[in-house]
């Protein structure tokens, strides 16, 4: 795992939508990072989330820290944290859950005593669940097999699967008890870097450089922009140009406007260093990008030995026997 910017709640949109059904609040997704209209921005909701890596290496950033997945390995994301795609997401196929905990209380009973600790923040869950944990991994694939069906039969078998993998969380003691005293210095790294994240969101449309980024924070340009990479993993400039073509990926399929006005509102006063920018992240050009159709390439795309295969080149290059 490595360390990244804090985001707070009021950075990052809010999911309200309903998940599954009302007798049923489960929601069920595939996602493949390599498809160009693939997107996880920051955001929060009041339920659960379990994430399964099927194949490829996925990166999510949790709150203050960017967590690296492999094959097999899930990660779980409590009520209420700011989660997302990490700047460098990687290439993976994953699926995920999302789902109301009030779907495992039981009224009182041993289990509730858990859960409400989870709920009240006195314990914190681990997000990374390695593949070694057998036993869990087995239980969350019993969860997915489950809920795929949506019918109200495998609803109970997912529901006993879902306790299980709790319970099973709480007898390997995948869990940690919260440090209540946060440092003084960490409640103020916590706000700068909050703060310069929430300028750049306001203002990545203008012509922005390293001095104006530590001007929004009252910092040195020097200390700043080392501050920034020790917390994010990534320079100012970089995550800067992340957030302008994610702003550009929304441009080009919500609206019909050109590529160069969508290069200059998204604070690109350079065409072809626009175009080089959205390569580099998405992987295709921005002209290319607006006319994808995922519906025609679906069957490569979430074709697991694909994935490997654009995961490890150099190993299928020799498997080949080329």
């Amino acid at each position: 795992m490595e360390n990244a910017p804090i985001v707070t709640k009021n950075q990052a949109y809010r999911e309200t939508f309903q998940r599954g059904t009302v007798v049923f609040p489960v929601q069920y997704s595939l996602c493949d990072t390599t498809n160009p209209h693939y997107d996880l921005p920051l955001h929060w909701h009041s339920e659960f989330e379990l994430i399964h890596v099927i194949a490829g290496n996925y990166n999510i950033f949790i709150e203050d820290k960017t967590i690296k997945l492999e094959k097999n390995d899930l990660c779980l994301v409590p009520a209420d944290l700011v989660h997302g795609d990490a700047q460098d997401k990687g290439m993976a196929l994953y699926e995920s859950i999302v789902f109301e905990i009030d779907l495992l209380r039981l009224h009182s009973y041993s289990p509730d005593i858990f859960f409400t600790d989870i709920l009240n923040e006195s314990i914190i869950l681990d997000n990374y669940i390695p593949e070694k944990h057998t036993e869990i991994l087995d239980a969350a694939s019993k969860i997915f097999e489950a809920v795929k069906h949506k019918d109200e039969e495998t609803g109970l078998i997912a529901v006993g699967w879902m306790l299980i993998f709790f319970g099973l969380l709480k007898k390997k003691r995948l869990y940690s008890e919260k440090n209540l005293n946060l440092s003084r210095a960490k409640e103020t790294r916590t706000d700068q870097i909050s703060n310069v994240l929430n300028f750049i969101r306001k203002n990545y449309n203008k012509d922005l450089n390293l001095q104006d980024m530590a001007e929004a924070v009252a910092l040195s340009p020097k200390y700043f922009c080392r501050l920034f990479k020790e917390n994010t993993g990534h320079t100012p400039i970089e995550y800067l140009n992340w957030f302008r073509i994610n702003r550009a990926c929304t441009l080009l399929r919500e609206t019909n406007e050109k590529l160069l006005e969508i290069a200059m509102e998204c604070g690109f006063n350079d065409f072809s260093y626009f175009t080089k920018t959205f390569r580099r992240y998405k992987g295709i050009t921005p002209s290319k990008y607006r006319t994808f159709d995922p519906a025609k390439a679906k069957e490569i795309i979430i074709d697991p030995d694909y994935l490997w295969e654009k995961n490890h080149p150099e190993e299928s290059e020799e498997s080949s026997g080329d």
